[in-house]
């Protein structure tokens, strides 16, 4: 019974305490906030939480191409608005293109993940493929077939399974970012049911996000971020926690596997007679926000460090240079090399609205230009 009591004194009063001080503070934590800001405040992980849960009002499930998007579906969210046509792809510059393709227009389908799907463009109209298609129009139409989070193997499949079906005349392909995803993780498997197949459901809010209790708790966010630890989740909370050893590169298997993809898609889109236009996917860290870019692609590339991300897209970016193979398959590098003009983009990845907009003129420009598949029309 001594024993018992000194236990109590000495180990469970103390921890009640602690824990009832640790209560008082983040109530008072939150309280202060409240009055400050005038709302009750969320730590990051609760926001983006309820933020992937309030799209996936537009997302669903789907057996091949792990999460797609609903059609006909509206998604207006973080001031942007999103309508998702009957073939479930994001509208352009006409709802729903028309089938069979009119006589004489030339069809250009945009695949890729969600800078393709242009995450952060205000609207339909601002995305760089429906600006494609109104600085091509009316010789050519575009259909926008990319999707948040789809690396270059559900582009592929979607290119074979729905996107065929629009008939068109020439598939661009933006990608190479999400394949990193499953590249980083150990083991890799060349199916990418690890390290994106089981994330990308998380992420896009169909399936549940577990938050833990000290994820919800703004005090500690608070004490973080004043210790310099916060930087991993500013402006972006991933929604699954890595805490193994990153890699410096992806495997060279990864790099295999990403050339198989971009083989099958030149050979499904060679089969229906349309042309590949590749355009290797960048990485920025823009100046004045580096450590908030590279805790974001950190945080979407699990298993990498952003120096190893850099190396494995550079080794995509290879494929795609050894793969171009003119007329058929062409090579589109959209910097040439060089550093994204400042203002390109709003975080690691994803276009600005003049980004978009100077990526869709690189496009325009070199499809019309002397020896482009729209130089004749």
């Amino acid at each position: 019974m001594s024993f018992l009591r000194a236990a109590v004194r000495n180990v469970l009063v103390p921890l009640a305490i602690a824990v009832v001080l640790f209560f008082a503070l983040e109530g008072a934590c939150r309280a202060y906030l409240r009055v400050k800001t005038g709302a009750w405040p969320e730590t990051r992980a609760v926001s983006y939480t309820k933020f992937v849960e309030k799209i996936a009002r537009a997302y669903r499930p789907h057996p091949f191409l792990v999460v797609a998007a609903r059609p006909d579906a509206v998604l207006e969210a973080a001031g942007k608005v999103v309508h998702i046509n009957a073939r479930g792809q994001r509208a352009t510059n006409v709802r729903d293109l028309p089938l069979p393709k009119p006589p004489g227009v030339f069809r250009i389908l945009c695949a890729g993940g969600s800078s393709t799907f242009d995450l952060l463009a205000p609207d339909d109209a601002a995305t760089w493929p429906a600006r494609l298609g109104a600085l091509l129009a009316p010789r050519a139409d575009v259909s926008n077939a990319g999707f948040p989070g789809w690396t270059s193997l559900e582009s592929l499949v979607s290119l074979e399974i729905r996107d065929v079906e629009l008939e068109p005349d020439l598939v661009v392909l933006y990608s190479g970012v999400n394949d990193l995803q499953p590249a980083g993780h150990v083991p890799f498997t060349p199916d990418y049911s690890l390290g994106h197949a089981d994330l990308l459901p998380r992420v896009t809010g169909v399936a549940p996000i577990p938050v833990r209790l000290v994820a919800r708790s703004v005090l500690l966010e608070k004490l973080l971020g004043r210790l310099g630890r916060g930087a991993a989740t500013e402006g972006f909370a991933p929604a699954w926690g890595w805490t193994g050893p990153r890699l410096e590169d992806v495997p060279a298997a990864a790099v295999a596997v990403y050339e198989r993809n971009l083989r099958a898609t030149i050979a499904v889109a060679r089969a229906r007679g349309a042309r590949v236009l590749l355009v290797p996917q960048t990485l920025e860290v823009r100046p004045g926000s580096e450590a908030k870019d590279v805790a974001w692609i950190e945080a979407w590339c699990p298993g990498l460090t952003e120096a190893g991300a850099r190396r494995g897209l550079a080794r995509y970016a290879d494929v795609m240079r050894m793969l171009a193979s003119p007329p058929d398959v062409l090579l589109l590098p959209p910097y040439d090399g060089s550093a994204a003009p400042a203002g390109d983009f709003d975080d690691a990845c994803h276009f600005s609205v003049a980004g978009s907009d100077r990526f869709a003129r690189r496009v325009a420009s070199f499809l019309t230009a002397a020896g482009g598949p729209l130089a004749a029309r």
